[in-house]
C-alpha cells in the first residue's frame, strides 16, 4: 500500500503495530482522530503526535497517496534483497516451497514458466544463496527461509 490510515486505535492495539511497520516501510501514515477523552483514540492522537499526518476525510488521504490506479510513488522505505531479483527469478523463489524440496516440474508450474527458464532461474538463486539441489528437487536454504520471515514481518 502507499498508506495505512489508522481511524480507531486504543493505546496497544494491532492497528498501531501496523502503522508502525508502515513507518519502517517508508509509506504514509495518516490517522483520523476522535475525541480526546476516548480510550479508543488514544492510539491515533499518540501516532499524530509523531510521523503520522492528520485527516479527516478520504479527499485528503488522495490527496497525499494518489488515486487508485496511478502510478506508484517512488518507494521511500528500504530496499530488500529480493526486490533486486530479476522478475523471473522472483516467480520461481516464491513458486518453492517453504519446508520441503521440490521437483523442476513443480517449480516452473508454480513459477508460470517453462521448466528449462525454471532451472536456468535455480542456478542463479544458487548462486546468490538463495537455493540448493537437494537430491532430484530444489530447497530454500536456511538463509532465504529467514529473509523470507523477516521481508514478512516488515510488511
Amino acid at each position: 500500500t502507499r498508506g495505512t490510515v489508522v481511524v480507531e486505535a486504543a493505546h496497544r492495539s494491532g492497528s498501531l503495530v501496523t502503522a508502525r511497520a508502515a513507518q519502517r516501510l517508508g509509506r504514509h501514515t495518516m490517522g483520523v482522530p476522535g475525541p480526546a477523552t476516548s480510550a479508543l483514540s488514544a492510539g491515533v492522537h499518540e501516532l499524530l503526535r509523531g510521523e503520522a499526518v492528520l485527516v479527516n476525510d478520504a479527499a485528503e488521504v488522495v490527496e497525499l497517496v494518489g488515486d487508485m490506479g496511478e502510478l506508484a510513488p517512488e518507494r521511500r522505505g528500504p530496499v530488500l534483497p529480493r526486490d533486486l531479483l530479476a522478475p523471473g527469478a522472483r516467480r520461481v523463489l516464491a513458486a518453492l516451497p517453504a519446508r520441503r524440496a521440490a521437483a523442476v516440474d513443480e517449480i516452473a508450474r508454480g513459477a508460470q514458466t517453462v521448466e528449462d527458464e525454471a532451472v536456468a532461474r535455480l542456478y542463479e538463486l544458487r548462486a546468490l544463496g538463495y537455493v540448493e539441489r537437494h537430491g532430484d528437487g530444489w530447497k530454500l536454504t536456511r538463509q532465504a527461509v529467514l529473509s523470507v520471515r523477516m521481508d514478512r514481518r516488515q510488511c
